[in-house]
């Protein structure tokens, strides 16, 4: 009986680990994001953004609405024929890190979900 108690234990265990792996990174996106320059990006779960200002990330205007892909640690921008692909990374939960080839850099905070 210990041994079947210890399995399922055990089985509970992995499971929990397992899915807590699944969280969508698309999720991580979703909500309002601000920057010190007073621009904003808010990302929808739908594939599409609002963009009040991208910064000094880009020498492309994307700015207004457009729609955003994620493929292996960068995001894709585009409206239209024009786009620009950054790098990205959360070193918190509540920050966002965008940067391109350059090493231009842009700090994020996460102030709506």
């Amino acid at each position: 009986m210990k041994k079947i108690h210890l399995l399922i234990g055990v089985l509970l265990v992995f499971g929990i680990i397992f899915l807590s792996g699944c969280v969508d990174e698309k999720s991580k996106f979703i909500g309002t994001w601000s920057f010190s320059e007073g621009g904003t990006i808010v990302f929808n779960n739908d594939g599409t953004a609002v963009i009040t200002d991208i910064g000094p990330l880009a020498n492309l205007a994307v700015i207004g609405s457009v729609t955003y892909t994620l493929a292996n640690q960068q995001i894709t921008f585009s409206t239209g024929s024009a786009g620009i692909t950054l790098d990205y990374s959360f070193p918190d939960s509540n920050t966002l890190i965008l940067s391109n080839n350059a090493g231009a850099g842009l700090s994020l905070t996460l102030v709506k979900h």
